[in-house]
């Protein structure tokens, strides 16, 4: 390089460029912090997934949970006097994976899972080919208890009292159970 002058001045040690040494130093360090981000922001993007796929499921299994307590509590008790003796009219079928039964207004309800399409179904009526709504999906098992008053099974509609339900919510590797106890309002 030359002076204004002509004076001939010997490069900088700025002047002399990289060396391939250090460029490739430059590309491994960036590749392993590239990677490394890399690992990071998928770990973070599977998080958010499953953490909205169980915001899912809770959110649907709670709201059929509560529908299935709110329809429950509502069941039709026979009364005789002041005794309420429920009936087979009054519990039409009290099978583990299905309840049918009469509300309070006379009119036929009940739910079961349908294994074909994992739902929950509610019944409105009392006879096999009523109508039937999707409560939830992804639904891999709903099951009923029947207690009496003292807490051992009840065989016979005569001596429910409690009535437990069971339900598991599951997608993928995902599964959620629920469980609510029921007392129908018209049993005393």
């Amino acid at each position: 390089m030359m002076s204004p002058k002509g004076v001939r001045l010997s490069p900088s040690r700025f002047e002399k460029g990289v060396t391939l040494i250090e460029i490739i130093m430059v590309i491994v360090i960036l590749g392993i912090i590239s990677g490394t981000m890399a690992v990071i922001m998928l770990q973070g993007t599977r998080s958010f997934g499953t953490i909205g796929l169980r915001e899912d499921l809770k959110g649907g299994g709670t709201l059929a949970m509560e529908r299935i307590s709110r329809e429950v509590r509502l069941l039709r008790c026979t009364t005789v006097g002041n005794a309420c003796n429920p009936t087979a009219a009054d519990i039409t079928n009290m099978a583990a994976d299905e309840l049918r039964f009469v509300n309070i207004n006379y009119e036929g309800a009940g739910f079961r899972r349908d294994a074909g399409t994992n739902t929950i179904k509610l019944r409105r009526g009392s006879a096999g080919g009523d109508p039937e709504d999707t409560l939830s999906g992804d639904v891999s098992s709903l099951a009923f208890e029947y207690l009496k008053k003292d807490g051992t099974a009840a065989a016979v509609a005569a001596d429910v009292w409690l009535i437990n339900v069971t339900m598991t919510l599951s997608s993928g590797t995902e599964s959620i159970a629920f469980k609510a106890s029921v007392h129908p309002r018209s049993f005393r």
